[in-house]
């Protein structure tokens, strides 16, 4: 199932499925690493829609509600 990545949970890890994003915020999420077929892992979230961190390609990086959103991701085993 294919699901948003602000729908994962501390310690989760996910595989990116596509971005919803207008083009150029589209690039600078791949630019980050929020790339088809990269895996990332939520490492902090803020409740309600605050910012979250995840794990991707060696790096912590930190997202807003608003970005993570239009991440789509498929949950891994």
């Amino acid at each position: 199932m294919v699901i948003p990545l602000n729908h994962i949970s501390p310690g989760d890890r996910a595989e990116v499925v596509w971005i919803a994003s207008e083009e150029g915020m589209a690039a600078r999420l791949q630019d980050l690493g929020f790339a088809p077929r990269e895996v990332v892992s939520c490492v902090l979230k803020k409740g309600g829609q605050g910012m979250s961190a995840y794990l991707v390609r060696n790096a912590v990086i930190a997202l807003r509600y608003a970005n993570a959103r239009e991440i789509f991701v498929r949950l891994l085993e």
